[in-house]
Formats: C-alpha cells, structure tokens, sequence
C-alpha cells in the first residue's frame, strides 16, 4: 500500500549514507508537436511542469526509446520503425538526469550506424548510456559509476525483438536469463547498488506474466538490488521479493500518440508513472510512485494532483495485488491469452504461408510477424499458453475471467 503521497516503506533504513534514484518510462519524443516546439525553441517546456521532481533526484534514469538520427534506412521489422531528429536532445537537457537506457525494440530500427550515432550524441551531451553498443560484447557491458560515495552497476536488456546486437553489428542488449543472471552475480559484489532494467512484457497488458515475476524474482535472488520493467505502455504493479523492490512497468514517460485521431483519457497510454527509491549501502529502504500524464497534444508532461493522484495510487495497489497470489498471476495470463487482446494467438489462426515464401524477398516484410512470435520471450510465451489452454480445452474457460483484467486497463480517474 502506499501513502497519501506515493509512498512505502521497504524496511527501516540503516546508517546516513543516503541516495535518491529516479526511473522514468517510456520516453520517445516523436511526432509533429515536439517537432514544433524543438523548431521554436522551446522543447524544455514538454517537462517543465516536472522540474521539481526531475531536479531533486540524486541519479536519473530515463528509458530512451529511439534512435537519434536523420537517417533513411528502416530495418525490416514488424511494427514502426522509430525515429527523432538529433535535435530532440534539447529535451533530454531538461530531463537533466543521468543515465538513457538504450536496450529496446526501437533502438536499432534504422540498422546499426544510427545505433552509434546515437550513443555518440547522448554522450557528448553529458549522459551514460547503457543497453546498446558497437557489437554485442559492448551492448552486454554493465555501467558502473560512483555517485555521492556509492558505487552503482546497471544491466540493461531487451527481449528479443528487432535490433539486436550482433557479434559485429550495433545495436541492443537482448535479453538472455541465463547469461543475465551470471552477470548479476558477478556485478554485485563489486557495487553497492545493482540495478537491472528490462525492456518486455506484453504491451497494454497490466499484469506481468508468470515468465517475467519469475524472471524479475530469480534477478534479485542472483544479486540484483532494484528490478524495473518498462516496455507495456501502460503501468503495471510493484512488489517486494526478498526484501529487495520490483517495479513490472512504469509505463510511458512521454511518448507522443500518432496514431490517434481522439483522445481517450481512460488510455493508459497517457498516463503513467515515475518511481523513486531512497538507497542506503543494503539497498533500496523505501519507494515513491510519483504519476504523470500527458494528453494526445503532447505539449506538457503534468504530474497528477488530488483525486486523480488518488486514483491512479488505489490503481497501484489494484494491479499490485495478484503479484502476491501465484494463481491470481496465472488466472490473469490465462485471460489475456484466452482474450481477445492476444493478437499473436490469431496470426497464428489466420496465418498464410508457405516454405517458398522465405526464399521470395518480396514476402520477407510480411514473415516478419512470424518471427517475432517466435523469437520475442512475451510473444512465445503467449501463443504457447493459448496453444496449451486450446489442447487442454479451457480457452472459453480462461476467457471467462477477461472482464476482470479489461477493469484493470482503464484510467476512470483521468477526468481532463
């Protein structure tokens, strides 16, 4: 549960030595208002209204979700191909944080140059960056730096998705559990804080799968001190495992809605939130969850006061609940699969294709779905629990407990 203002405690803290860390989600300044504003000088102003916040952290981190560049050259995926303009960087200036984390879907979507473009300007700029790099050995390195005293390791990873790191291409960190959780081990014994952030789940989904609270949890028992998920664009729960916090997805930070025509104010997809945890030399003592919104115009990320804090805060809780209960986890996975939000489940059920299509290049971008079924760990994860629930005949069973996830999906408290 958390406080009037967004807090918990995790345990009493020990010593004096303090630290502030701050995660923000989704962040990917896209789309014709921030162009505008970037072109009238006046980018600073989309994160104005939360300056106070931003300022007072000790560390920052900020899910950086595009790649910066002006370059025509979209990789062959399924999805959009991301971008923003070099100059989108005045807007990071007034994030004024630490640390982009660059594994993501979206990174390497224009190949594997503007993945180096883009570590090079967020570096000369004044950030770390972590989660990408010129080849897979350099995506995979953790970032280690000091802050006011403490000695601070980050892990960052992607599940599989679309640009990757290779042994010789740039690009980002995928996620790989086994080789991730040597890593942890390794890492926390040399820091006093190990953090690690995941870019995967399934997306608008508000309740993390059975596959991700195990991962997470398998995480802080192999070392890790602080687990964050970002990647669903809509907030998920928070949990404390062994004493150690896991946030499952903070959701989006800024990240313009092009494809709408409306605006829904009960869309998750504006509204989400910010996570600060209070730091001592065991680790993390205590967690605020600080909400924000932004509307389809894009122009302010706002912080949200009064009922509507209220609101989102019991939602918190609402979607932290059946991380206690290991059925609860399965009940509500089962739904998603079973329901109608499983979109792998019916390109599988409609699907048209042959062996000769892989050998014709002009069926390539069409297969790419396919192969992001099978190799993405949320997506392979979903179809074969649809595909187990259809042999076991308990689809329509399943199904029957998705009214209760769609309550979980809509934001009722946004009243602007």
């Amino acid at each position: 549960s958390f406080d009037k203002s967004g807090k918990q405690m995790i345990r009493k803290p020990e010593g004096t030595e303090q630290l502030s860390f701050l995660f923000a989600g989704d962040f990917c300044p896209r789309g014709p208002i921030p162009e505008k504003l970037l072109a009238e000088g006046k980018g600073a102003s989309i994160l104005e209204p939360l300056q106070g916040v931003l300022r007072s952290a000790d560390v920052s981190f900020i899910q950086f979700e595009t790649p910066l560049t002006t370059a025509d050259t979209p990789i062959c995926k399924s999805g959009p191909n991301l971008k923003c303009c070099p100059e989108s960087i005045e807007i990071m200036h007034s994030w004024g944080g630490d640390v982009a984390l660059l594994a993501n879907n979206h990174t390497g979507d224009f190949g594997p140059e503007p993945v180096v473009e883009t570590i090079a300007i967020l570096q000369q700029h004044g950030f770390q960056t972590v989660g990408a790099g010129k080849d897979l050995a350099t995506a995979r390195e953790p970032l280690i730096f000091t802050k006011c005293g403490f000695k601070i390791g980050v892990i960052n990873v992607a599940e599989n998705e679309f640009g990757g790191a290779l042994r010789d291409q740039a690009g980002a960190n995928s996620l790989s559990p086994f080789y991730n959780l040597g890593q942890i081990q390794e890492l926390s014994p040399k820091v006093d804080t190990c953090v690690v952030v995941i870019h995967g789940g399934n997306e608008t989904n508000p309740v993390p799968s059975p596959r991700v609270v195990n991962m997470c949890r398998a995480f802080v028992d192999a070392g890790a001190d602080i687990v964050i998920n970002i990647h669903t664009h809509c907030p998920q729960g928070i949990e404390t495992w062994n004493g150690k916090p896991i946030v499952y997805s903070l959701g989006n930070f800024y990240f313009p809605n092009v494809w709408a025509d409306t605006y829904d104010p009960k869309s998750f997809w504006y509204t989400g939130y910010m996570v600060r945890f209070q730091v001592d030399r065991k680790g993390a003592f205590s967690i605020e969850a600080i909400p924000i919104h932004f509307g389809l115009d894009a122009t302010r990320v706002e912080l949200l006061e009064g009922e509507e804090k209220k609101g989102f805060l019991e939602h918190l809780a609402k979607i932290s609940e059946p991380l206690s209960d290991w059925d609860e986890i399965m009940r509500f996975h089962e739904a998603w699969a079973a329901g109608p939000s499983n979109y792998v489940a019916k390109l599988i059920a409609t699907a048209n294709w042959s062996l000769e299509d892989f050998d014709n290049p002009e069926k390539k971008k069409a297969l790419m779905p396919l192969r992001n079924i099978f190799t993405c760990e949320a997506h392979c994860e979903l179809v074969g629990t649809w595909l187990k629930l259809f042999e076991q005949d308990r689809l329509k069973q399943a199904a029957e407990f998705y009214p209760q996830l769609q309550t979980l999906r809509e934001a009722t408290f946004i009243k602007h």
